[in-house]
């Protein structure tokens, strides 16, 4: 199984469940310590963040176990730096996950993104989206699922949005649990952001990418 790439670097917090996109086409690692920090200054800190947000874990991204058949071939991509942030809210029970992936050249981080910034990733966020609801033993469908070029962050960019209508039990309302996935590259650095809270979506999402675009080298 895959380890999760950095645009494809998706966790979802709902309580546990964790996308990667099968196969061995990785990007090839050669991490070094100078792009390790660059990678782990440009993730999302707490400082950036308004109250209520803390931080529930950091350094490198977990593998995962979760199937998915979208596996462009990243072999020929050289990744030498990454790290993971993960927060959440204490009063609304949002997520927020943050990954950064630096690689060894411009044309490795542009050739990286346009092989993985692609429609075939969307049925695999919607898997995600309805196992992570299943673990927290609620029953849930799709009733939103779409990719976007906008918002434009950076040299490149794209996003997803997945809305799910969640019926907890029979005698209480639905509600709808949102999941924004932002990606962009600025140089030779890639940024994710994957937020995902119930009844809204979490605001602030376009500034928050556009601060961790303003660090990336």
């Amino acid at each position: 199984m895959k380890r999760l790439a950095p645009l494809t670097l998706i966790l979802f917090v709902l309580p546990s469940a964790a996308l990667a996109t099968g196969g061995s086409n990785d990007e090839t690692e050669r991490l070094n310590r100078a792009d390790m920090t660059l990678a782990r200054r440009t993730a999302v800190q707490r400082r950036d963040l308004f109250a209520g947000w803390r931080l529930s874990r950091s350094g490198l991204p977990k593998e995962s176990d979760f199937p998915c058949v979208f596996d462009p071939d990243l072999s020929a991509f050289v990744l030498t730096g990454k790290y993971q942030t993960v927060f959440s809210h204490g009063t609304t029970g949002a997520q927020l996950v943050s990954g950064v992936g630096v690689f060894r050249n411009v044309r490795d981080a542009a050739g990286d993104f346009s092989a993985s910034a692609r429609p075939g990733l969307l049925p695999c966020l919607k898997s995600a989206i309805l196992a992570g609801i299943r673990q927290a033993h609620l029953r849930s469908r799709i009733t939103t699922s779409r990719m976007s070029r906008t918002p434009r962050v950076g040299a490149q960019s794209v996003s997803y949005r997945v809305v799910a209508t969640t019926y907890p039990t029979k005698t209480l309302p639905s509600f709808k649990m949102y999941a924004d996935f932002l990606a962009f590259r600025q140089g030779r650095s890639q940024a994710t952001l994957m937020f995902t809270a119930a009844r809204a979506p979490v605001q602030g999402q376009l500034a928050l990418a556009r601060l961790v675009q303003s660090r990336m080298k």
